[in-house]
């Protein structure tokens, strides 16, 4: 470790701007079903107002990891902000839904800037396994975006109308623009700064696809986050659809599964004081494949039990919560001086992968959960796999040796 551990403010910062993409897309889903009625459109085309975010997020994924490896990362995240508010605003006034969906892509591509560069400052002051430590706790803390604003938009939505949502957009990013001005420093050393080329970006991308442990740690947070993205898409046709629960409860059965998320980052946390990244991959992991199995027996037993359905949905947010930190440190764990543009490669490949899948149950969803539920099993089934040929648990003395 290299530099001074990083301050209070600056943690409860890199939980904010973690929870970028979750305040867009967990944050807008309580539009979505009255989108489909004020702008009559099909629920594919309602549905596109989730996947063109995360396309968004991803087509800016690689740029801003590159621009944040040669200008820094505070003045990056400084500019996304702002874009980030004046996409919000257009948002609130779209008077199209293909106008909506310029100002929802560039909010994704503004909100990439949050995880990426949360990443890549966690990987500028610390080693893997503290590293790991401090993305798990990031993890639990940006669990208050989800936890929060989907309630909260809910209730908006109900008694303002969708374009509500995006008073609450720019009520936080102002204060993550204050935190940034205020308490974030400049974590890129000197001489890790990389000139701006998109040579750079790809050599960097070959390199860290060339190993083949990073490439596994990197694959796992793909399908693991594709079963997250299934149901980021499929929560308000199957809460407020399949189960018949009034809109305006939504955020109340949206937060329980959140609750589980949080659980998982701060089970990550404690369970690193006494094992190695490894091996809460490899929990975290199989856990995926066991919430897979619980939800595909609720619905053949109990297809219409919201709990029993929410039970299987929380234990895939707890896993992933506990295997997703522990994969992100063990992709950036080698490249201290290529952490944006690895960071980037690593959530472009993630949200083009979550857009995919999010499109792809538009397209299958037939009212009943059965497209949801094998588009999450055959991302936790992929995960193991993943998991197993690629990133096999090393010794803990073999572990600690590489760091």
């Amino acid at each position: 470790m290299t530099q001074t551990k990083l301050s209070g403010p600056t943690i409860a910062l890199l939980c904010l701007m973690s929870g970028f993409t979750p305040l867009i897309t967990d944050g807008f889903l309580a539009a979505v079903r009255p989108i489909m009625l004020d702008f009559q459109v099909p629920l594919s085309g309602a549905q596109a107002t989730i996947s063109i975010v995360l396309f968004g997020c991803a087509c800016a994924q690689l740029f801003i990891g590159a621009l944040a490896d040669r200008y820094g990362r505070r003045p990056v995240l400084t500019a996304s902000i702002v874009v980030f508010i004046a996409a919000s605003i257009g948002v609130g006034l779209a008077p199209s839904l293909p106008a909506l969906l310029v100002c929802r892509f560039v909010q994704g591509a503004s909100a990439a800037s949050g995880p990426i560069l949360a990443r890549a400052i966690v990987r500028d002051v610390y080693n893997r396994v503290d590293g790991a430590r401090v993305l798990s706790v990031l993890a639990a803390g940006l669990a208050l975006i989800p936890l929060l604003v989907p309630g909260i938009n809910a209730y908006n939505v109900v008694r303002f109308g969708w374009r509500a949502t995006a008073v609450l957009y720019v009520s936080v990013l102002l204060v993550a623009l204050f935190m940034t001005r205020r308490y974030l420093r400049e974590t890129l050393r000197p001489e890790d700064v990389t000139p701006f080329r998109i040579s750079s970006v790809l050599s960097a991308s070959r390199e860290a696809l060339a190993n083949r442990r990073v490439l596994g740690y990197i694959l796992c947070c793909v399908s693991g986050y594709g079963g997250l993205a299934v149901w980021i898409s499929a929560s308000p046709h199957l809460i407020t659809g399949w189960f018949g629960t009034p809109p305006a409860q939504f955020g109340f059965y949206w937060a329980l599964t959140i609750l589980a998320y949080f659980s998982g980052g701060w089970a990550s946390v404690r369970l690193l004081r006494r094992s190695t990244p490894d091996h809460l991959l490899l929990c975290g992991s199989t856990l995926l494949v066991a919430a897979a199995v619980v939800l595909t027996m609720a619905y053949h037993w109990l297809p219409h039990s919201l709990p029993a359905f929410l039970f299987g949905i929380g234990l895939y947010t707890f896993s992933w919560s506990m295997l997703q930190p522990n994969a992100q440190s063990g992709a950036l764990a080698p490249f201290q001086a290529s952490a944006g543009r690895v960071s980037a490669l690593l959530g472009f490949l993630q949200m083009s992968g979550g857009a995919c899948v999010a499109q792809l149950f538009g397209r299958l969803h037939d009212g009943t959960p059965r497209a949801a539920i094998t588009l999450i099993g055959a991302a936790a089934l992929l995960n193991v796999t993943v998991r197993w040929l690629f990133c096999p648990v090393r010794s803990a003395h073999g572990s600690a040796a590489r760091e």
